[in-house]
């Protein structure tokens, strides 16, 4: 077979083989995850109501709304509380502003009594830890060095050592020794 009727053989099947085929089906599925902390909720619901904040808990952005110096705000976390100690109560509000109905909200579910938390362990303290500081640099020493050698105008050289003169006698004559 030359190469020529090859490849019209080969896109003669592969036409087929691409006309015969079905058209792919997708299917996309969302799916919101709900916070380990809050209760089951049926499709479609977006938002908890948070009596213990007087706020709101977004399912889809996992955000905080809640209301601070006379504006509604979205936090991605509250400082200071503990999500575990709220009792959300699903919303059948959808849209993006929550708190219109939020007075309704505050009359049909009021603010549950909080328990006291059982006491945080106590651990004891530790004192202070001193802080060392580097020794302070000494000044330096001053080098002993040896003294230095005088230095005269003129060289000397080494003579040899004088003797003392010896002392001058007055001349006797000379006796005997005696017996």
């Amino acid at each position: 077979m030359n190469p020529l009727s090859r490849f019209l053989l080969t896109l003669a099947l592969g036409g087929c083989l691409l006309l015969g085929a079905r058209p792919a089906r997708g299917q996309v599925n969302i799916t919101i995850n709900r916070p380990t902390w809050g209760p089951q909720v049926p499709a479609g619901t977006q938002y908890y109501y948070i009596p213990e904040i007087d706020g709101f808990y977004d399912l889809y952005s996992q955000r905080y709304i809640v209301r601070r110096n006379g504006r509604w705000l979205t936090l991605v976390a509250l400082s200071g509380y503990d999500p575990y100690y709220f009792h959300p109560v699903p919303v059948t509000y959808r849209g993006r502003r929550p708190w219109r109905y939020v007075s309704t909200y505050r009359a049909r579910y009021p603010r549950p009594v909080q328990p006291p938390r059982p006491p945080r362990p106590v651990y004891p303290v530790r004192p202070p830890r001193p802080v060392i500081q580097p020794p302070r640099p000494t000044p330096p020493r001053p080098a002993i060095q040896p003294p230095r050698p005088t230095y005269s105008p003129r060289p000397t050289y080494p003579t040899r050592p004088t003797q003392p003169p010896r002392p001058v006698q007055p001349s006797r004559p000379t006796q005997p020794p005696r017996p």
